[in-house]
């Protein structure tokens, strides 16, 4: 078993997740989004759009402004390249996994309760014929198609779904259909699996759990570069007894080898063909869903940086804001921004800007760029920093802002 400097581990997990090293110059294109998803593996999808749909930040953040219709087009166009499917929670999965997430997911999806089975079974098979031709529709689609109508359940927490959807999600979770594209409003727009997925991958045979596992936990540690047994299993949501039997597998045939990395009380595995670059020098704002930072234990011992998501913490008891993006400044978590996008004022906001203890001196100067590049790929003008936060006054000084503006006592929120 080698030891290994933390400093290392962090660079080569920087260098797996393709933000070792500044933005490609020259315009954005569909091969590099999918090359970039390629090697990322999934993109978790998430429903809030306060900023932008948190899929397309992973791509800014490693690629720069790009067409978010490109990426569309890698989900909703055939040959796909991107399909959607329960992973790390809602994602976008390369093709080729569905087939062995498909063996994980196979269980009673919660939104189907409640349904006589009779019932049950009969919205299904009137589902699937109606998809069978051949066009992709919504929820809402698919219940006027069906004639369903029942009375409105009232007040209820959470979603809120006729049976049409229920059924729908169930089928949904074990793969027997699947989502051709989304609308405008983020709907699904749904099409039996068979159609979704490129040939290849339709016809395949299904594995059983242990070959299953094993490929998933081979592209969770591609995608890592390093990380204990829990990282591996956490990027698809795998069980961890059954991946820490794939990783004795892919020990033993050399794809994986141990390693001692300081502050980790874990077994550290690091994938044979991971590259570590001799200096970190990239700069990024991260998506709360990004495949670096969703794993918060392994992020705490890589970086020292103690992240959560406030969304659901009530207003007056948030630390740093309602969606805070972590900022990467070479291979230091420097600073953290709750931003949200104006889209009436054509703004980008900064609700929040708080410095790290450990934070570079040039950090409120290249954060400051970042925004701006950020705001331009959002289509809007201006950048606006209000006075919450210990980083806020640098920041506004190196964006031009004379003064700061007044915080919402509130985040406001779409």
């Amino acid at each position: 078993m080698k030891r290994m400097a933390l400093e290392r581990a962090r660079r080569m997990a920087l260098a797996a997740q393709q933000l070792h090293r500044p933005r490609p110059a020259g315009p954005v294109s569909a091969r590099s989004l999918a090359s970039t998803f390629a090697r990322l593996q999934l993109a978790q999808i998430d429903s809030v759009n306060v900023l932008v749909r948190s899929h397309y930040l992973p791509f800014f953040s490693r690629l720069g402004p790009y067409d978010t219709v490109l990426l569309d087009r890698l989900a909703s166009r055939s040959p796909r390249r991107m399909v959607e499917y329960w992973a790390h929670e809602a994602s976008f999965v390369r093709p080729e996994h569905f087939p062995a997430l498909r063996v994980w997911q196979k269980r009673a999806w919660v939104g189907a309760g409640g349904l006589e089975p009779g019932l049950r079974e009969d919205i299904a098979a009137r589902i699937m014929a109606e998809l069978a031709r051949g066009q992709a529709l919504t929820a809402a689609q698919l219940t006027q198609r069906l004639g369903h109508t029942e009375q409105p359940a009232g007040e209820a927490w959470g979603w809120n779904w006729n049976a049409v959807k229920r059924v729908l999600e169930d089928l949904f979770e074990a793969g027997t259909v699947s989502s051709a594209s989304r609308t405008p409003q983020f709907e699904r727009r749904y099409a039996l699996a068979g159609t979704v997925l490129p040939p290849s991958v339709a016809h395949d045979q299904e594995p059983d759990r242990d070959e299953a596992v094993l490929a998933l936990t081979r592209a969770a540690a591609q995608a890592h570069g390093v990380g204990t047994v829990r990282c591996l299993a956490d990027y698809f949501r795998l069980p961890q007894k059954a991946t820490a039997r794939a990783v004795e597998r892919l020990v033993a045939s050399g794809e994986l080898e141990e390693a001692e990395v300081p502050g980790w009380d874990r077994r550290v595995l690091v994938h044979a063909a991971a590259k570590t670059p001799r200096a970190a020098s990239g700069r990024a704002l991260l998506s709360p869903f990004d495949s670096l930072v969703f794993e918060r234990r392994r992020l705490e011992r890589l970086f020292g940086f103690h992240y959560r998501l406030e969304i659901y913490t009530p207003a007056a008891r948030r630390q740093h804001g309602y969606y805070v993006l972590p900022f990467l400044l070479r291979d230091t978590m420097a600073a953290r921004v709750d931003l949200k996008s104006d889209r009436s004022r054509g703004a980008l906001l900064v609700l929040a800007a708080h410095g790290e203890p450990d934070a570079p001196g040039d950090t409120a100067v290249e954060l400051a760029e970042e925004l701006r590049l950020l705001a331009q790929w959002l289509g809007h003008d201006d950048v606006r920093v209000t006075d919450r936060g210990s980083l806020a006054p640098a920041l506004a000084r190196a964006l031009g802002q004379r003064n700061l503006h007044a915080a919402p006592r509130v985040s406001p929120v779409d």
